[in-house]
């Protein structure tokens, strides 16, 4: 492993452990333990060295459990306590799990009931009916079964953008050793577009005119002896090009369907780069992750994608936790980590107290974060600390904590983390009331959705997305790379309402932070204007905003 890979794969196994844990039925301390260590080592650059030095227990939140646990797998490459773990579990459980609605003790009876030990099983069982008489299932809960595991079936073969790039990097390199420095190997497709899910990699590669014929063999061989190492790599298609056409193509293979149609899907002319291809259609470059529905093309001719949201367009960022709640680094790492990057400013806000999975602030966990909170601020000038919350919207659409005590916050994120099961009608309600709430700024992860996880709960998107415009609330742009909601697809109705938004990156941990990056591809391909991104502006026009005057 490479020292930057260190880290994110021992942060995979601390998470796997920690799942694990769960799934036995281990302590709620010691989950919470590894849970912590996670965002721990998700960011240290020398792990290897500390392991080998024996001083991995020097870093907050890693006790001598789990530095052994860690040491073992930096330098065995393994892990005894996971595989103990697993070697625990019932078969099948491991799977049956990964079924959206269906947790380990609902599982954990049908194996020992129904002997069901695979998805494909449980699938059969449903069709079969068997699951009606099962205590503590019935009709609603098969239906919902069969409705997870057509969820799982259709997002199979298919990867976050979080995990893609990175395995595509890695295959980017392995081509352009193969093939040699001189050869142009470049991403192409979905993936250069920075779609949230992707289901294959595709790369360009730059043929001579004579010898084509031994570079796809080459290229061929490379892209067989990379999957062989690695074979859970996504489908992977292999474009060809000589270099006088290479700026034609790498528009053609990189554009949208309809990108490319609005475009009028131009026959095949000779240009080296894309920005001799666009200039050919008298069109500005176009930014690849803008070429999604097409519009883009008319903001193009019209002069308008210099006003839209700039990669660094972002002044400061709200929605983020510490370790009061569920974030594993202090406040003051968080904001030290804000100012590492350059923000002006940053808004603080912990669970609320209803939140009690994720150790939601109760009233005088709040007294002491507010001091703490103006008391940091005293000792950095060069950043504007908000001192916030992350509500919970409850089931009848009130927030968490009284009036006076939401009054006291510079900002209040209002969000959904239960009850995710309520009809159209029920929801669109709860989330109106919410957005009507005075204290409400912020609205986040607005549709609940989790990137191959689970789909968005039911409601009347364009009804709130009008209503937060009446309100002046901020529908979030969710930046984790696991939520990226609202969907960058609402552009059209967010434009058309003038509906302010904020690309917030619910960062949990300090390396969460920068995850506002994938925040910022969402409203760029949206199309949003920087003017309709509320934390794109300066500290003065946000206290202003804030404070609703």
């Amino acid at each position: 492993m490479s020292m930057s890979q260190d880290g994110e794969r021992s942060a995979e196994l601390l998470e796997e452990i920690r799942q694990l844990l769960e799934l036995n039925g281990e302590n709620p301390f010691k989950v919470r333990a590894f849970e912590k260590a996670q965002g721990v080592v998700s960011g240290c650059s020398d792990l290897k060295k500390r392991a080998q030095a024996g001083t991995l227990t020097e870093l907050d939140g890693v006790g001598k459990g789990i530095a052994e646990v860690l040491t073992e797998f930096l330098l065995k490459g393994q892990s005894t306590v996971r595989d103990d773990l697993k070697s625990k579990l019932p078969a099948g459980l491991l799977d049956l799990v990964q079924i959206p609605g269906l947790g380990p003790k609902k599982a954990k009876q049908l194996i020992e009931e129904l002997g069901i030990q695979s998805i494909g099983e449980l699938e059969y069982a449903c069709r079969e009916n068997r699951l009606l008489k099962l205590k503590g299932f019935g009709e609603k809960i098969q239906a919902k079964i069969l409705e997870g595991i057509r969820f799982r079936q259709s997002t199979q073969d298919q990867a976050r953008i979080v995990e893609a790039e990175p395995a595509a990097q890695a295959l980017s390199a392995h081509l352009k050793k193969s093939l040699g420095s001189s050869v142009r190997v470049e991403l192409t497709g979905a993936l250069r577009r920075k779609l949230e899910i992707v289901d294959r990699f595709e790369f360009l590669i730059e043929e001579p005119k004579s010898g084509a014929a031994t570079t796809r063999s080459k290229a061929q061989e490379a892209l067989d002896s990379f999957l062989k190492k690695n074979p859970a790599v996504l489908k992977t298609f292999l474009h060809f090009s000589t270099a006088d056409q290479f700026g034609y193509e790498w528009a053609k293979t990189t554009g949208s369907e309809a990108h490319w149609k609005v475009l009028g899907s131009p026959a095949s002319f000779s240009v080296k780069t894309e920005e001799e291809f666009y200039s050919k259609l008298k069109l500005p470059w176009i930014a690849p992750e803008l070429r999604e529905t097409g519009e883009e093309v008319a903001f193009a001719k019209k002069g308008s994608l210099e006003k839209l949201l700039p990669q660094d367009g972002i002044v400061g960022v709200f929605h983020n936790h510490t370790n009061q709640s569920d974030g594993t680094a202090t406040l003051e790492e968080m904001v030290e980590a804000a100012r590492a990057l350059g923000y002006r400013y940053i808004g603080i806000s912990d669970h609320s107290q209803t939140a009690v999975y994720a150790h939601g602030l109760k009233t005088d966990d709040l007294k002491e974060q507010e001091k703490a909170v103006r008391k940091l601020q005293e000792k950095y000038d060069d950043i504007r600390i908000f001192w916030g919350v992350e509500s919970d919207i409850l089931a009848d659409g009130e927030l968490d904590y009284s009036t006076a005590q939401l009054k006291r916050f510079d900002f209040v994120v209002a969000s959904i983390h239960s009850r995710f099961k309520m009809d159209r009608d029920q929801m669109t309600t709860r989330l109106l009331k919410a957005v009507r709430n005075p204290a409400t700024r912020f609205l986040g992860h607005m549709t609940g959705r989790l990137l191959l996880g689970r789909p968005g709960y039911e409601f009347d998107t364009e009804k709130v997305i009008e209503e937060a415009k009446k309100c002046d609330v901020a529908i979030e742009i969710n930046a984790n790379p696991a939520r990226l909601d609202i969907d960058w697809r609402w552009g059209t109705k967010l434009r058309a309402e003038g509906t302010l938004v904020s690309v917030n990156p619910d960062a949990h941990e300090v390396e969460g932070l920068k995850d506002t990056a994938y925040g910022v591809t969402v409203a760029r391909k949206a199309l949003l204007p920087k003017t309709q991104v509320i934390n794109s502006r300066e500290v003065k026009e946000v206290e202003k905003w804030l404070s609703r005057k």
